[in-house]
């Protein structure tokens, strides 16, 4: 195995990092009169203010309804302006998306398809998602507005945080049309034009990666979807040498890790940072606890994990309610932690409210 957890390092007796503080950014039920898809929460900061982004939909997730939405917060999240879409609503989904902060510019860069199309199976049987024409779009906040900047990649959904590389090119790790891993590499500052990659997964479904990059060496950490190791599912990494344009072959870590989005970011010291659903043996997908973990400067593995957040319990059920799709970024002394949180027990279909946790950085 792969190791993301230095030895020693688990998670029983954990604890909350000193001083968190929650806000609901956007409250469904409250906001709109029922609960309805709301997923990917991703955070950034523009002229003083805080911005989120997610997905919202009043049908089905992954339908051609689905639109992408962002408020503004004057006060690091306390209170919100009205909602207001970066992609006005067309025949095809927009869905959750990326910030890209470039000098005083502001990008985002999401997902644009058609629905979902007839499943794929895989060589080794494995059912994957389809993704209709997916393509990358850009936008480009000017003048108080998003404008739309076009198509800038083809098959590929942007999930992870955009990072500069030493080579002058930015990475954003994601997934493609049939919801395997994938990276899209800019051409240098040019952001209307990225070349996609994709780690070999053989066969099984390995997807939604986020990376790290140290120098020329790329880690991309995927979510597992189809190697159960004794009766937990475990993140699965493959690394790249050469900036991300080509990877060894996939290897299971030693993370326990569900069946959801991870989220790898570095602190402005250094230290690499992963947010992850903990996979537990009994109920391996379960997305009841959202962890954060932090490793050591110049590390691709993690020496300390927190808990960010638990669902409330649902006795009934026997679990707790659904956090996951985490999204992290350091602004300032600030962690802001963005998260998808169901917002009632049995609704299903990625009913969720959009959270926000807030850390001290250097308290991690």
């Amino acid at each position: 195995m792969f190791e993301l957890l230095e030895k020693g390092v688990g998670a029983s007796a954990l604890t909350r990092p000193q001083n968190i503080e929650y806000h609901r950014v956007f409250e469904t039920a409250k906001e709109t009169g029922a609960t309805h898809f709301l997923h990917g929460v991703a955070v950034t900061q523009h002229q003083g203010r805080l911005g989120v982004c997610f997905a919202f939909n009043d049908s089905l997730e992954n339908s051609i309804t689905e639109q992408l939405l962002m408020r503004w917060s004057e006060d690091q999240g306390r209170s919100w302006s009205k909602v207001e879409p970066i992609a006005h609503p067309r025949n095809y989904a927009n869905s959750h998306s990326v910030f890209l902060n470039h000098g005083e510019e502001l990008w985002c860069f999401g997902p644009r398809f058609l629905g979902l199309g007839e499943g794929i199976v895989t060589k080794k049987g494995h059912r994957s998602l389809h993704f209709r024409n997916l393509q990358m779009e850009a936008w480009r906040y000017a003048d108080g507005e998003w404008r739309a900047m076009g198509i800038v990649a083809e098959d590929f959904w942007p999930l992870g945080m955009p990072t500069r590389m030493d080579d002058g090119n930015w990475i954003i790790a994601g997934c493609d049309h049939a919801w395997l891993g994938a990276l899209a590499i800019s051409h240098g500052e040019d952001f209307l034009h990225w070349d996609v990659v994709k780690p070999d997964t053989d066969g099984e479904v390995l997807t939604e990666a986020g990376a790290w990059v140290i120098g020329n060496r790329v880690l991309a950490v995927m979510r597992n979807e189809t190697i159960l190791t004794e009766g937990r599912y475990h993140a699965v990494v493959a690394l790249s040498e050469d900036y991300g344009r080509s990877f060894g072959p996939c290897k299971v870590s030693n993370l326990p890790m569900a069946t959801t989005k991870p989220f790898c970011g570095v602190l402005d010291d250094g230290r690499p940072y992963l947010v992850f659903n903990e996979s537990v043996a009994g109920a391996p997908r379960d997305r009841g606890r959202l962890l954060l973990g932090v490793g050591k400067k110049g590390g691709f593995s993690l020496c300390k994990l927190y808990i960010v957040d638990e669902g409330s319990l649902l006795e009934s059920q026997n679990r707790r309610l659904a956090l996951s799709y985490p999204y992290a970024r350091q602004i300032g002394e600030k962690l802001y932690l963005g998260y998808s949180y169901e917002s009632q027990p049995g609704n299903g279909g990625n009913n969720n409210d959009a959270m926000l946790a807030v850390v001290t950085a250097r308290e991690l």
